[in-house]
């Protein structure tokens, strides 16, 4: 899947911006977040610490950010563009762009061979179906979504529900920010039944790698990437953005916080809160998640 855009940063900033507000021009293919690796991203920050990284980046061609902070990206050659809310402003951006159609993706639509599905369930048209796709009672598959070839999609699952985002208006009202982005679920794949699994709010599709299996009333968040061979099991949440490397195991209940990456082989243990990124290989347990053999060894001190 892309997004319509070229390499030549086809959206210039003097036709997005007030010329007040440009502090110095350029051009950007797209709009993302900071840890972006889509060139020529566009990106807001709010505080220092994101600036920084945006400004590290190398795939970002222009930032809003507070007046204040202006200055720390003087050299970067990036467009800048200032405004006390960066975050409304930016967003204010996304959804004309998505009214245009400008960050919706490209892909082709359609349905594979040999596929069942229930006749009570929903289905887009702008979706994309491998061959042999099993797709059951009362689940949607919503826009920009696309399941490799023997996906099993058990009763009362959502593909590509709108995620989280909360962004209010001056006078408290919501402005309702729906997600640009779409779900590739791969080759494969098992979503038990009352799965949800979120769209993602930019261009990188949430993912669910080859061969992994989503459990019975989980939560997939937008832009989460869920590798090869996975086990989430039931009721468990993956926060937005977050990363599960390939082969991750989660147990019943747990939890994994936005934006954290946990590492190829790891283990979180039933219940856990994982508020940390973690090692390959470790097997963490409890709340907040730490290394299971010393939360054994607390609990087992605790009970002398």
């Amino acid at each position: 899947m892309s997004t319509r855009h070229d390499p030549a940063y086809r959206f210039h900033i003097c036709d997005h911006f007030a010329a007040a507000a440009i502090v110095k021009s350029g051009s950007f293919a797209t709009l993302d977040e900071v840890d972006t690796i889509t060139p020529g991203s566009l990106v807001y920050c709010q505080a220092l610490h994101y600036l920084q990284k945006a400004a590290k980046n190398p795939h970002i061609s222009a930032v809003v950010c507070p007046p204040a902070l202006a200055v720390e990206l003087a050299d970067t050659g990036k467009a800048i563009i200032i405004a006390d809310d960066p975050r409304h402003t930016f967003f204010e951006l996304y959804l004309r762009l998505k009214v245009s159609g400008d960050i919706l993706p490209q892909m082709d639509f359609g349905i594979g061979e040999d596929c069942r599905i229930h006749p009570s369930a929903v289905v887009s048209p702008k979706t994309k179906l491998g061959n042999r796709v099993v797709i059951g009672a009362h689940s949607v598959i919503e826009d920009y979504c696309e399941l490799g070839d023997d996906v099993e999609i058990a009763a009362n699952v959502v593909i590509g529900a709108e995620g989280l985002l909360t962004l209010r208006q001056a006078d408290g009202r919501l402005l309702r920010v729906s997600h640009a982005g779409g779900v590739t679920i791969s080759e494969g794949c098992q979503v038990l039944s009352g799965a949800v699994i979120a769209k993602s709010l930019f261009r990188r599709f949430t993912f669910i790698g080859p061969h992994s299996q989503v459990g019975i009333m989980t939560n997939i968040g937008h832009g989460a990437h869920v590798g090869k061979a996975c086990v989430v099991s039931g009721n468990s949440v993956i926060a937005g953005r977050s990363r599960l490397e390939d082969r991750v195991w989660v147990g019943t209940s747990a939890s994994v916080a936005q934006g954290l990456v946990v590492g190829e082989g790891a283990q979180i243990k039933m219940g856990a809160v994982v508020v940390a990124d973690v090692p390959p290989g470790a097997v963490m347990s409890g709340n907040f998640a730490v290394n299971h053999r010393v939360n054994m060894a607390r609990y087992l001190k605790g009970t002398n």
